[in-house]
């Protein structure tokens, strides 16, 4: 079996110092300002505002869609005029209905 001779006495302190140098180094790029940990928040941070974004897109999406109708189909904007409004064409008549019974409205 082979064994390596003990290091002579004046290099303890330079592995002493090297092992130190290296362990700071590791540390740092675990716990550093660009280390491993840093990188894995900006990660996190990074996959959070894409989804941000793509909702954002989606939202977008829609209410162009909504402009293109509110533009161009009749039918769209007499069911917002009704739902939101509450308007109701000359020969409609309005039925009420509540709690206590029926009432009737002229328009």
């Amino acid at each position: 079996m082979l064994s390596l001779a003990p290091p002579p006495v004046k290099h303890k302190g330079v592995i002493a110092i090297g092992f130190a140098v290296v362990s700071f180094a590791a540390a740092s790029m675990i716990f550093g300002d660009s280390g491993y940990l840093e990188l894995q928040r900006a990660r996190q941070q990074q996959r959070n505002l894409e989804q941000y974004a793509f909702e954002l897109q989606q939202n977008n999406e829609e209410m162009r869609h909504r402009v293109t109708l509110l533009q161009s189909d009749m039918r769209f904007l007499e069911r917002l005029a009704r739902e939101r409004l509450g308007l109701v064409r000359p020969d409609e008549i309005v039925y009420v209905v509540d709690g206590e019974g029926l009432d009737f409205r002229e328009p």
